[in-house]
């Protein structure tokens, strides 16, 4: 599977994107802290990390331009923008879909019946892959 990596130097290639979900994660979140992991409708998967120098914050809005209607808090975030939707992955990670997509997302989620904390963040780009149809319905964060 191919990621492709935004940074500074690139960054201006993906304006564009037509994401259907993305993760942020604050900056000492677990997992992957200041990561920012996309999928698009076709279900390309890109990522890029604030927080270690890679990806300037100001960039964010560039590509994601959403993230300018989003409330971030550490226990709950949430978009004010009504064509997203939120769901806390827990430990100062967000997840952001498209409300379209949400549904089936949740309904998804529910049948998995995950039974330990982490474990939807860990299993989350694999659902939206199988919710759109497209991609890796096993893709997990430790594969990308």
């Amino acid at each position: 599977m191919t990621v492709d990596r935004i940074t500074n130097s690139n960054y201006e290639a993906y304006k564009n994107l037509d994401l259907v979900a993305f993760s942020y994660a604050f900056e000492g979140a677990m997992g992957d802290g200041g990561g920012i992991c996309m999928i698009d409708v076709d279900g390309k998967v890109y990522y890029a990390n604030y927080y270690y120098g890679n990806l300037q914050r100001d960039h964010i809005k560039d590509i994601i331009p959403v993230i300018e209607e989003i409330d971030f808090h550490l226990l709950g975030s949430e978009s004010k923008n009504e064509s997203w939707k939120h769901v806390n992955l827990g430990f100062g990670n967000n997840l952001f879909l498209k409300k379209d997509i949400f549904d089936d997302f949740e309904k998804r989620v529910k049948e998995a019946d995950f039974q330990m904390a982490g474990e939807l963040y860990q299993h989350w780009p694999g659902i939206v892959m199988a919710v759109i149809g497209k991609g890796n319905p096993r893709l997990t964060m430790n594969c990308i």
